[in-house]
């Protein structure tokens, strides 16, 4: 090495400064090499955390609530956030002539915390009778029921096993709602309903038990008619792409002739297909179909009880945040 030597230095000043002067530029190398080998590090798990992200399933905003078709999730909604739903189930098809009842539903849900929800519910009625031999013709349109349904949530599904929900329904009616005749009615409904996230933001389970009873007073013939119905569900649904499940559901309902069970009259099993899509954020759009495959009328054969039940009904369900 070439040593400058500075005016009036001596040859080991020079060779000292020479050193220092090595020495510090090995110092800035290594500095350099250092930080690059540390973004280097930084940068790489910058990518890797980049892709696990791309590539993990997305998080898409659900209600469980509405997911399952006919069957019911758990979910009640953000404390203090009302929710205002709609609800259309149509019942077509029985032994003879021609049936079809439709029933829309207009909802204010409310939840005053995080496990109590009340909702407040009317439902209007239509009826399109004809050629039966056990119901009069009819035709109309009408209000069918008040209600006010009590949730209570005491495990959620985000921090327990899986979610549980129990409901209360308590509603009064203005028409029989089979036959669509005027009359007074009164009677409640129950459920206990359960899920489930199988594969976090993929897959979602639910289990539902049921039990309702009434009593229908019919204006025209002065006649009262105890009934009660005990049902049970399974359902599942799987994300096809964000915001978007698509699943089925089997539901086996048990009709009763007294308001506590009583002698059976009729059974039937249900199964179809359900959707569930999130149009934006707070609203929500979901609905199923649902095909009798199974069923008996007390004292005939097993094969579909069309004089109970009807042959198929479907759901559509419009939810919005408020």
């Amino acid at each position: 090495m070439t040593v400058q030597r500075r005016p009036g230095s001596t040859p080991m000043e020079s060779i000292l400064v020479g050193s220092i002067k090595s020495a510090a530029a090995a110092n800035r190398q290594r500095a350099r090499s250092a930080t690059f080998s540390v973004f280097r590090r930084w940068a790489g798990a910058a990518f890797l955390s980049a892709l696990a992200a791309s590539l993990s399933p997305a998080r898409a905003e659900v209600d469980t609530e509405h997911m399952f078709g006919f069957s019911e999730g758990t979910d009640i909604g953000t404390p203090f956030l009302p929710e205002v739903e709609s609800e259309l189930v149509g019942r077509f098809g029985s032994s003879d002539g021609g049936y079809s009842a439709m029933a829309l539903s207009l909802s204010l849900k409310y939840p005053l915390s995080s496990w109590f929800r009340v909702a407040p519910t009317v439902t209007v009625s239509r009826f399109d009778i004809s050629g039966m031999s056990n119901i009069e013709d009819r035709g109309s349109i009408g209000l069918e029921q008040l209600g006010i349904e009590f949730r209570l949530r005491p495990f959620d599904r985000e921090n327990h096993l899986f979610g549980l929900t129990f409901v209360a329904m308590p509603f009064v009616g203005f028409v029989d709602p089979m036959t669509g005749a005027p009359g007074d009615s009164w009677g409640t409904f129950f459920l206990i309903a359960a899920d489930r996230e199988i594969v976090p933001g993929i897959l979602f389970a639910a289990l539902n038990l049921s039990y309702g009873f009434g009593e229908v007073r019919n204006y025209s013939t002065g006649l009262y008619l105890d009934g009660s119905e005990l049902a049970f569900s399974a359902a599942a649904t799987a994300r096809l792409w964000e915001g978007v499940y698509l699943g089925g559901e089997v539901r086996y309902r048990r009709g009763f002739d007294a308001l506590a069970f009583g002698n059976l009259t009729g059974q039937a099993v249900f199964l179809g297909p359900t959707f569930y899509a999130t149009l934006g954020k707070g609203v929500s759009l979901s609905g199923a179909w649902n095909i009798q495959a199974w069923g008996q009328t007390t004292g005939l054969d097993p094969t579909l009880d069309v004089a109970l039940f009807q042959r198929q009904m479907f759901k559509l369900r419009l939810a919005i945040d408020l």
